[in-house]
């Protein structure tokens, strides 16, 4: 069961690979045909993955959403769902320029670091698990596809005002930091730093010269490689036509906002699921675990953003960039924390 598990999660990668590259070369030179094929991969990949995680559930005899394989495998299935659900009802294949490539690469670095179903930590083992864990990833994904969706009203915006110097830094940019970013955490995963308590009790990182040699490597490759797929990507999309292939600014704020409400409600009950789990297991609501402070200032952010929107009729541009701005805080908490302060949510 195990091996047909792995060869589903192969099966996935290669597919939502496939998907990226098709998608990308649909969009930019109004292949249909590309548009097309590009969606079957991507549900191919889709079921593949579904299966993987219904096997990997199965041997394991949990739910899959412990350690870091298992929370980004489920994060990049979240993140194909929401897309191909907003797809469908909106329209909006634009989004996946930026949503499919990141579940790629989600999938690739799970598989990167893939290992079998193991016993849960005493402190994971409970029902709370499932709930808590699975919406959070859920609202996560969400917020992504908020990010998605307000990244490109900037652009359509920029375009329809024929500023296309403008488009291509934004591009440039989204692509060198995400790039960068993922380069330095992919270093971070394969150098492996020490984890230890100090004298205080709290859990800390203890980085070799080596560690940083290779996390610097991996940002290195990361920025290199993003700043050349960075001009290509620019010099695509900031072209009078590419504007003709983006959905309308009305269609895309509705979606952003829309995946915002629905990310602030799940990451409410994860918080609130937290909370209860966390008075089962530590005997405390609220332990100010770094990850759960982070957390509750994703959320205060994201209820800010809902609140602007509504009180001060922040809509448009400037709810396009608060969403864009606020995923980079979401991906702090989920992955930045535990390269900076691991607390009692580091579980690898």
């Amino acid at each position: 069961m195990q091996q047909l598990e792995q060869i589903l999660f192969g099966v996935t990668v290669f597919a939502y690979l496939a998907a990226a590259l098709l998608a990308t070369f649909g969009l930019a030179y109004r292949r249909k045909e590309a548009d097309r094929v590009g969606v079957w991969a991507l549900a191919a990949g889709f079921v593949a993955q579904t299966g993987s995680l219904v096997l990997r559930w199965i041997a394991g005899g949990r739910v899959p959403l412990a350690g870091m394989h298992e929370t980004l495998a489920f994060l990049s299935w979240s993140t194909v769902l929401l897309f191909l659900i907003a797809d469908r009802r909106y329209k909006v294949k634009a989004a996946g320029l930026i949503l499919v490539p990141g579940a790629f690469f989600m999938a690739a670095i799970a598989a990167l670091l893939y290992e079998g179903p193991r016993p849960l930590q005493a402190d994971l083992q409970s029902h709370w698990l499932t709930v808590h864990a699975s919406v959070s990833l859920l609202g996560y994904a969400a917020f992504a596809l908020a990010f998605a969706s307000g990244f490109f009203y900037v652009v359509q915006e920029d375009l329809l005002k024929k500023k296309y110097t403008q488009v291509r830094a934004l591009i440039r940019a989204l692509i060198v930091v995400l790039g960068t970013g993922t380069g330095t955490y992919v270093g971070y995963l394969i150098a492996d730093p020490t984890l230890f308590e100090d004298a205080t009790g709290h859990r800390v990182y203890a980085y070799s010269q080596s560690d940083w040699t290779i996390i610097g490597i991996g940002a290195g490759v990361g920025l290199v490689v993003s700043l050349a797929l960075g001009l290509i990507a620019a010099r695509g999309a900031a072209r009078p036509s590419f504007a003709n292939r983006l959905p309308s600014l009305s269609l895309l704020d509705r979606l952003s906002f829309h995946s915002v409400v629905f990310g602030v409600a799940l990451l409410s009950v994860g918080i609130v699921t937290g909370a209860i789990w966390a008075r089962a297991v530590w005997g405390s609501w609220w332990e100010w675990d770094p990850k759960q402070t982070w957390a509750l200032a994703a959320w205060l952010f994201y209820s800010g953003y809902l609140g602007v929107r509504g009180l001060a009729n922040w809509r448009g541009r400037h709810a396009a960039l608060l969403a864009i701005a606020g995923l980079f805080l979401i991906l702090f908490t989920f992955l930045g924390i535990n390269f900076f302060v691991p607390g009692k949510h580091d579980f690898n």
